[in-house]
């Protein structure tokens, strides 16, 4: 956007900032547009909320106005038209005037995008307005039957189209004193600034090098105090390294914040989305709410999208049932999802609950079964929570028939595999006839995570504490073989072990003579596994870095870090190590 904006013939340089500032406080009031609007359509006798949307778009129409564009400011105004006279109780909301407005609304934030990218308005909005101008006259008549069909078409050609217009036409200038008046409006006063996303990812880079030398600080006074114990230097430095643990974590905590965002940023989507997909699959749904004032870093808000859009539509498309069936198995004809989110220690559990028809784990074993994914064999072995997960396996689908939203087999593998990713788990909760929930918990932060140091075979690893479920210290005489794999037997249920060195390097060749044996169990979902190691090290917060280009990526491994002393330490994708493990177990 910046070298766009430093050419001369497409925007006047002294504008830079005017526009700069008049798409990002635009695409916020769409932000809000995109929910008021929903929220409308439920409660459309709300004079507050009406004047609320009202103001919403006569305040994009006036700053586009500002900045000499022609367009924007004329589906804007077609709009403003509409819901002038809504508020004003000249008409009543009718789903034709909605889908009118919401048609105008997609066509704005369109047509921000190309000014945004292009620095012109060249798409085609006649027909848009045609339609509106149409609506605007006909308000309350028969004829808007009419007109909602014609408004559908226009949605429907719009869907998948890529906008690739020319850069012919410049933003026009604005006179002076419409530019005086934008830069007084701006400098009223204001809590907040704006700061670039590098700027912060820079500050976070710094943040993480202090934590470095602060571990190494720490472990530089633990020598000297154990040396020189009782001496006043010992005390003194033990003294200032505490005030610098002290100071960085506080530090550290400020800057995750400030790279926090609400959720809801994300949630507040659905409510559109859920809309549609009523209108498409001729389905009643009531979409839920909860929890979108949860904090969430930046990166995770921009990643976790896609796995939500593809949960949410599974829910309304696989699960809620029609109406009809709705009626006749004697529940409400609407149905209910529940987007929510919490913070549960270190991540951030979201669910996406719906009261559906449930998931049948004897259907899903059968499906998995016809379309070759696991033997009639093996399957029977299942339990239902591993049934459950047959459902994330590429290529699957329950659906009988492929519709332009499901029935592919792709969505839910994606989910999992982008959860992944964010070194998240995904599991399923359902009961057939009542409904299933879909839970995903996350990292807080993708920087800085709270590990476990532990040494196994001369390494030094570390396991995310957020998979630690606890610690084991067995006989090696307890170690057990079953189909040549290790177990131990824990409480009432049966664990397989795994060797550090197996699962990286493929070698198998560690031995212990101690007799004793320490275990670290953990877990993915409901999936349980220990690892062996030969020493506890302890916990630390350590600083995730890649492994570079050279290294690349290697399964099994998340990242490395640096410990007090300048040692290199891995840190350990558990996710990937599990999914080793269960191909070494099926092999």
């Amino acid at each position: 956007m910046d070298n766009i904006m430093q050419n001369p013939m497409l925007v006047d340089p002294e504008m830079k900032e005017i526009v700069e500032s008049f798409l990002l406080e635009t695409k916020e009031i769409l932000e809000k547009l995109d929910v008021d609007l929903i929220l409308l359509e439920k409660s459309p006798d709300d004079v507050d909320l009406l004047n609320k949307i009202f103001r919403s778009f006569h305040t994009i129409k006036g700053t586009s106005g500002f900045l000499g564009l022609e367009k924007l400011p004329e589906v804007t105004h077609k709009c403003e038209d509409i819901l002038n006279k809504l508020r004003k109780g000249e008409a009543k909301l009718s789903s034709s005037l909605m889908d009118g407005i919401i048609l105008g609304y997609d066509t704005i934030k369109e047509l921000l995008l190309v000014i945004e990218n292009d620095k012109n308005e060249e798409i085609e909005v006649e027909d848009v307005i045609a339609k509106l101008v149409s609506l605007y006259e006909n308000i309350n008549s028969p004829d808007q039957t009419e007109i909602n069909s014609e408004i559908q078409i226009i949605e429907e050609a719009q869907i998948g189209e890529s906008v690739t217009p020319d850069v012919t036409k410049s933003v026009l200038p604005v006179k002076e004193n419409t530019i005086r008046q934008v830069h007084q409006d701006n400098k009223k006063a204001d809590n907040t600034i704006r700061v670039d996303i590098d700027r912060l990812d820079a500050l976070l880079n710094i943040a993480s090098e202090i934590v470095l030398g602060r571990n190494r600080l720490a472990q530089l006074n633990s020598q000297y105090s154990l040396e020189n114990e009782g001496s006043v230097f010992a005390k003194d430095l033990g003294d200032a390294t505490k005030q610098i643990d002290l100071m960085t974590s506080e530090l550290q905590l400020v800057v995750m914040k400030l790279r926090m965002i609400k959720i809801g940023k994300v949630f507040n989507r659905f409510p559109r989305v859920v809309r549609d997909m009523c209108k498409d699959l001729n389905k009643e749904v009531e979409l839920i709410i909860n929890g979108e004032e949860t904090e969430v870093d930046k990166n995770l808000i921009e990643e976790i999208n896609d796995p939500l859009v593809h949960l949410i539509r599974n829910a309304i498309d696989h699960g809620v049932e029609s109406p009809d069936v709705r009626e006749s198995k004697g529940k409400k004809r609407k149905g209910t999802v529940i987007l929510s989110a919490e913070h549960e220690g270190n991540n951030i559990a979201i669910k996406v609950i719906d009261d559906g028809k449930g998931i049948d784990p004897e259907m899903i074993k059968e499906k998995a079964v016809s379309k070759g994914f696991i033997s009639r064999e093996k399957v029977k072995e299942l339990s239902r929570q591993e049934a459950y997960n047959l459902i994330f396996h590429p290529g699957f689908s329950t659906a009988e028939v492929v519709t332009n939203v499901s029935g592919r087999g792709v969505g839910m593998d994606v989910v999992k595999t982008n959860v992944a990713k964010l070194r998240g788990t995904i599991s399923v909760e359902s009961e057939v006839g009542k409904g299933t929930t879909m839970i995903l918990r996350l990292p807080l932060t993708l920087a800085i995570i709270s590990g476990m140091i532990v040494k196994a075979h001369g390494q030094t690893f570390v396991i995310p504490l957020h998979s630690v479920i606890e610690v084991l210290r067995v006989s090696v005489s307890d170690i057990e073989t079953i189909n040549g794999k290790e177990v131990v037997h824990l409480r009432d249920s049966i664990l397989p072990i795994i060797s550090l060195d197996e699962l990286i390097s493929n070698n198998g060749n560690g031995h212990n003579d101690s007799g004793w044996q320490y275990i670290v169990e953990v877990g993915i979902a409901e999936k349980r596994f220990g690892i062996k190691v030969d020493q506890l090290v302890g916990q630390q917060e350590v600083v995730i870095k890649s492994l570079g280009d050279y290294l690349g990526k290697i399964d099994g491994i998340a990242g490395s870090s640096i410990m007090g002393d300048g040692t290199v330490i891995i840190i350990l994708d558990i996710n990937e190590l599990f999914n080793k493990l269960r191909k070494r177990i099926e092999s």
